[in-house]
């Protein structure tokens, strides 16, 4: 048998190049988080060490391009997992446990219950108003929670009205809060409710002062909150990657991803596991009020990639 063992960023790097050294038939057979860099550097990075086999008698074809970092540049972006089932030879629940036990600590492991009072912040356009509509559908529809509605989005035309006609249809009480010093009276006038949602204003992430001023209003709370930040899975890496950043000013305490129903691959989905600890609450895949919404699970991921032919 022929063993090689890789020092990579991530596994579509080993896939890549297990694939282009071994050919399609080799198989990974371990794989391990490790630390990079001298003893007595506390900055060491973290690599992933991937163990690959193949059997010697094997016939070795390696893909026709002549180079790796040619290959990367046409393939697909990386998926939820590295690549295909049909390349990788693993079934489904394989490919699970491979992400399972790659990302132990992602934040699909990690999922809480809605509190009292939950906030919901997130760039424009994620779908905030949408999904805070969903949650309170399911809560009041499905488990029966008394769930009141807040909304603080004044300055967007028509958000007030969208969030006022959900409470309405939902049959759910509603305020809203025109300057920082209402928020504590309206959240009491909605004390009697087991479920507070709250929704925000929609800002760029480089647009500092609306964060600001979201923090101003929600330290005027003055009771526990947890806070929600809303991702559209559609946005692009780096953007995504601004966005985790900026709010953190926040203090977000799980992730909601919208709008799988908006792209073909699960790249992005790929990069939030990487780079960002939070829990992950739910996952949104279209307008419909509450059907759109599911827990945030490996498995729910997956029947959802596998219904889209993603895998």
């Amino acid at each position: 048998m022929i063993v090689r063992r890789y020092i990579v960023d991530d596994m579509k790097e080993a896939v890549v190049r297990a694939k282009y050294e071994l050919g399609r038939e080799a198989i990974i057979i371990s794989q391990r988080n490790i630390k990079i860099g001298k003893w007595y550097n506390p900055f060491k990075k973290t690599k992933i060490e991937v163990t690959v086999a193949i059997e010697e008698n094997t016939q070795i074809v390696p893909p026709q391009d002549t180079s790796i970092q040619e290959k990367e540049k046409k393939e697909d972006p990386p998926h939820i997992i590295p690549i295909s089932v049909e390349d990788a030879g693993l079934s489904i629940e394989e490919f699970k446990d491979l992400i399972t036990n790659q990302y132990q600590y992602s934040g699909f492991e990690r999922r809480g219950e809605l509190s009292k009072i939950n906030v919901f912040i997130g760039p424009t356009g994620v779908g905030k108003t949408t999904t805070i509509a969903k949650i309170a559908a399911r809560e009041h529809l499905i488990h029966k929670k008394k769930v009141g509605l807040i909304t603080m989005d004044t300055y967007r035309i028509g958000a007030v009205e969208q969030l006022k006609t959900y409470a309405n249809i939902i049959g759910l009480p509603f305020e809203v809060v025109n300057e920082a010093n209402e928020m504590e009276e309206k959240v009491n006038a909605l004390s009697y409710c087991d479920i507070i949602l709250i929704d925000t204003l929609g800002t760029s992430p480089k647009n500092q002062d609306k964060i600001y001023e979201i923090k101003e209003y929600l330290q005027k709370v003055n009771k526990s909150i947890t806070t929600y930040l809303i991702l559209s899975i559609s946005t692009d890496k780096d953007t995504i990657l601004s966005i985790l950043d900026k709010y953190n000013y926040l203090h977000y305490d799980a992730l909601i991803l919208t709008k799988f129903d908006e792209v073909n691959h699960l790249s992005n989905l790929w990069n939030i596991i990487e780079h960002c600890p939070f829990p992950i609450q739910y996952i949104c895949n279209g307008q419909g009020v509450p059907d759109d919404i599911k827990d945030a699970t490996i498995d729910n991921v997956f029947a959802f990639a596998k219904e889209n032919k993603w895998i």
